[in-house]
């Protein structure tokens, strides 16, 4: 008898429970190097979420972008060129700008500007501290 692979909603339902792991390691994360009260915790996590989430719907929109320019590639005239340029630094543009200012006066008014400056450091961290875990766990195998 063989192993059977893993269908894709084994592998879905896997990639969600990690990608579940990864928000609650974040949050234990952000929140102690803030250093969160209760209070703030409450006002402050809907606020990140929403930015996350801007972010996220831009990045997927980026993606679906570039598949299309992708299949289209070979065919593609300049003008059509031209316009996925346009759309893509548009694209560029809006992720560029929810990173830098969207809501962040809102987050700073919840925990000011220095934890502001606080929670940048600790989302750097955090990502170096996921990306070793991670090749460490690559190499080992």
């Amino acid at each position: 008898m063989t192993a059977q692979p893993p269908d894709d909603g084994d592998r879905k339902s896997r990639k969600e429970e990690m990608r579940n792991q990864i928000k609650s390691l974040l949050i234990a994360h952000v929140t102690k190097e803030l250093e969160l009260t209760t209070a703030e915790a409450q006002k402050f996590w809907p606020l990140y979420n929403e930015i996350k989430e801007e972010r996220d719907r831009l990045e997927r929109q980026k993606k679906v972008l570039i598949k299309k320019v992708e299949k289209t590639f070979d065919n593609m005239s300049e003008k059509e060129a031209a316009s996925y340029v346009d759309q893509m630094v548009a694209l560029d543009q809006k992720i560029s700008a929810t990173n830098i200012d969207y809501k962040h006066d809102e987050i700073i008014a919840v925990i000011g500007a220095k934890r502001f400056l606080k929670l940048k450091k600790a989302e750097v961290d955090f990502r170096r501290k996921m990306m070793r875990e991670y090749r460490d766990r690559r190499s080992r195998k």
